[in-house]
């Protein structure tokens, strides 16, 4: 046969009768080795059945028409010659082992013939569903405490009229930190003081701050020595009882008036901005007072006070100090770390802001 007829004629595989190009040496079907076909072509078959390779089955014994072997193919006994999958890529000599893709051959078609089942995913990577990820909230995100029943008013200070309604978690006063910030009080504290509500009552706690927390009295209240309370703009320290120093033994005893029999002499002292000591009444009197006029101590026509604010009557313990205000308020300052309770209506001085108690739909 001349080469210019070989180099135009397709060659015909002996296993599969696929068509390959011209002078193929393997099988692009099934990968059976071209080299010692013969270069000869099979007749065309019939019009009703077209001899397409791609829609030929795979055989599971190939033989040729004549019964016999063809050429390349190995006896039965031994491993069978590589056959095409169904996606017509040429399986590698060795039996595929599970899990390990079979190696492609360049030359192979990456159709599937038609009607011909999908190959079956490797058992080694099942398909997997992607479960779509929960909603995670932004970071630093914080559900809004839910509010109490309580609220403060401002009713003196730089921050008058402004209200404010508390969580049920309670908050920080303070000039720079906390939830409710006096910037321009001088005298309030970094972190003045706390509101809390406990068991439905709100509480007042003073943070250990310089010029304290001071609270309206209901009616009376008890002082013990060295009591701070506050009227108007003025502050007040309750002494206490005041001894004689005993006499030094061989020594002279220090010349005075003659004590009151029976009677003890008290002392209250009005203090100063920065702590220091204003003026001080010492007396045996069972009463002090202290107003706008015609009191023990006097300030006349000065703004918050009434013409008798308060008094205070003595006892052995300390002294009872009672409010004549009629409204405008006497206030004494609560220990550091002790929870004040409060009622509707009560005024709470830190720094030189009033807040007042307020109940809140």
């Amino acid at each position: 046969m001349s080469q210019l007829l070989l180099s135009a004629l397709a060659v015909v595989c002996p296993n599969c009768d696929g068509h390959n190009p011209p002078r193929a040496e393997v099988c692009a079907s099934c990968g059976t080795s071209l080299s010692e076909a013969p270069a000869t072509s099979k007749p065309p078959p019939s019009q009703s059945t077209p001899a397409s390779p791609s829609a030929r089955p795979v055989s599971g014994s190939p033989r040729t028409p004549g019964g016999a072997a063809p050429p390349g193919l190995r006896p039965a006994s031994r491993t069978p010659a590589p056959v095409a999958s169904a996606g017509g890529i040429p399986l590698a000599a060795r039996p595929p082992q599970p899990g390990v893709a079979a190696p492609r051959s360049p030359a192979a078609p990456l159709t599937r013939p038609t009607g011909a089942p999908p190959p079956a995913p490797p058992l080694s990577a099942p398909p997997v569903t992607a479960s779509k990820p929960a909603a995670v909230p932004a970071s630093g995100a914080r559900p809004a405490p839910a509010a109490s029943r309580f609220g403060l008013a401002v009713v003196a200070g730089a921050a008058r009229s402004q209200r404010f309604k508390l969580p049920v978690t309670g908050c920080t006063v303070g000039r720079t930190r906390g939830a409710i910030l006096f910037a321009d009080d001088v005298f309030v504290s970094a972190q003045h003081a706390t509101f809390l509500i406990k068991d439905n009552v709100l509480h007042v706690r003073d943070e250990s701050s310089a010029s304290g927390v001071y609270v309206t009295i209901p009616g009376t209240e008890t002082l013990p020595p060295l009591s701070f309370f506050s009227i108007g703009q003025r502050l007040f320290r309750f002494l206490g009882k005041l001894e004689a120093p005993p006499p030094l033994a061989g020594r002279p005893t220090v010349y005075g008036a003659p004590v009151p029999p029976g009677q003890g002499v008290y002392g209250v002292e009005e203090v100063l901005v920065g702590g220091r000591a204003g003026r001080t009444v010492v007396t045996s009197a069972p009463l002090l007072t202290i107003g706008q006029a015609n009191c023990d101590f006097s300030y006349p026509q000065e703004e918050g006070l009434a013409g008798r604010h308060c008094e205070l009557s003595f006892t052995a313990a300390g002294a009872q100090l009672r409010d004549l205000s009629g409204g405008l308020g006497t206030f004494v300052r609560i220990p550091s770390g002790v929870d004040r309770p409060l009622r509707s209506g009560d005024r709470v001085r830190l720094g030189q802001h009033l807040v007042q108690v307020e109940l809140v739909g």
